[in-house]
């Protein structure tokens, strides 16, 4: 068990300096042996734990995923009234979690990575699907999603994440001119747009 404990400390030791390396030099000038100084180890220490440099990609991405969830989880979890439960998952969107400098850093570099390498491709593929999934979830269970098709719902979901991460992007580049709070607040309000408009066209078929 000790030593499953310390293999565990060890990896997430590697993949923390990964991140640090990535957000200051992006991934192209981040490598092994790079990682390996920025973690205080030797090189062949790192291939002790990893197969390679992607496979720690693919392991940080997970993770980084997986706090997010966690922290996203923890923002609605106390909150049982939908409309309420929804406005704290769609505030948590544009709160300073989802705005991390840190790991927008590796976020964007995993972007670029991605056109040229199918590992990373695939993992950032992933991030995307447990990202709308998670969206499409908090539109079902709060009503949003009601009378709307499957297709329109899953179009919703994929809206809001393409919102978010567009906006986020801005954020990164022009951080001064863009308000999360106003962007969170112009969002809600498509959406309730949007929702209205579905319930009108509805009721204009209803004979």
């Amino acid at each position: 068990m000790g030593r499953k404990s310390l293999a565990g400390e060890r990896r997430a030791q590697i993949l923390d300096a990964l991140a640090r390396c990535i957000s200051r030099h992006g991934l192209q000038g981040s490598p092994i042996k790079t990682i390996a100084k920025e973690a205080g180890v030797q090189p062949s220490i790192l291939y002790h734990y990893f197969k390679d440099r992607d496979e720690m990609i693919e392991e940080l991405v997970d993770k980084l995923v997986d706090n997010l969830m966690d922290s996203y989880s923890a923002r609605i979890r106390g909150y049982k009234e939908p409309e309420k439960r929804f406005e704290k998952g769609l505030e948590f969107l544009f709160s300073p979690e989802m705005q991390n400098t840190e790991p927008g850093g590796f976020y964007y570099s995993c972007i670029v990575e991605a056109k040229r390498n199918p590992r990373v491709q695939r993992s950032m593929t992933k991030l995307f699907r447990r990202y709308r999934a998670a969206v499409l979830q908090l539109l079902i269970e709060t009503g949003k999603t009601a009378g709307l098709s499957s297709r329109e719902a899953k179009d919703l979901a994929s809206m809001l994440v393409a919102i978010q991460d567009g906006v986020a992007l801005q954020r990164h580049m022009d951080g001064t001119n863009i308000s999360m709070e106003r962007m969170h607040h112009l969002t809600r309000s498509f959406i309730r747009l949007y929702l209205d408009e579905k319930t009108k066209r509805q009721r204009r078929k209803t004979p």
